[in-house]
């Protein structure tokens, strides 16, 4: 039996070993979080071998049915319709996709460049709303990056101890994280209430770019 929680332990040491383009699993693993083999769809251009050498460590604990391809071909076959890879498009379910992580990382940069904008025009609010998100997205990105399944968390504090999980080491002061998730908080106006520092100042804004310039900085992203 294999379960999904060991399917994201093989494509965390895939991840490592081979650098795929995507992970897909599917079959009863991908439709019921369990069954009694694990299908993968492996998206790379590595030779057989080398995938097969980073499988080996799981080999003995369950069995592993698994279909290599690279993305060049996986795209003509999908378009010439093959019913095989409709199938996993329909019940298929994603573990990795690296061109999601350029995604996240740009939009994590354009938050952070749309922040620094709105500070020119002097948008307090604005600017510590969009330098919370560039935090955001780019904590994301990099946890996404290390195998972690996206989950709908906005919250910077708990984002930064899940990386704790996954050996990445960022350091911001408690304040600092405290005072950015407040400012997500109170992104509308009737949850002004919340905030300490009511309506964002100058200084609010300057602090909040501040942080999320270190945070960018520390992600290699700046």
């Amino acid at each position: 039996m294999v379960t999904l929680k060991e399917a994201k332990e093989v494509a965390k040491r895939l991840i490592e070993e081979i650098e795929p383009e995507a992970l897909i699993v599917f079959g009863s693993v991908a439709r019921e979080g369990k069954g009694e083999d694990l299908d993968l769809l492996i998206v790379t251009d590595k030779k057989e071998d080398t995938v097969k050498k980073a499988l080996k460590p799981f080999y003995h604990q369950f069995a592993i049915d698994y279909l290599t391809v690279t993305a060049k071909t996986l795209d003509e076959e999908f378009k010439k319709g093959s019913p095989f890879l409709r199938l996993i498009q329909r019940e298929g379910r994603a573990l990795y996709m690296k061109d999601s992580l350029r995604q996240w990382r740009e939009l994590a940069l354009e938050d952070f460049a749309q922040a620094r904008y709105l500070f020119e025009g002097g948008y307090w609010r604005g600017v510590c709303f969009n330098a919370q998100q560039a935090m955001e997205k780019a904590i994301k990105a990099e946890l996404l990056a290390r195998g972690w399944e996206l989950e709908r968390i906005h919250n910077i504090r708990r984002l930064l101890t899940i990386t704790k999980d996954y050996g990445i080491s960022v350091k911001i002061e408690d304040e600092d994280i405290d005072f950015i998730d407040a400012i997500y908080r109170g992104r509308y106006p009737a949850e002004e209430g919340l905030l300490p520092l009511k309506t964002p100042s100058r200084e609010d804004a300057e602090r909040a770019l501040r942080i999320a310039e270190s945070l960018l900085s520390q992600l290699n992203l700046l």
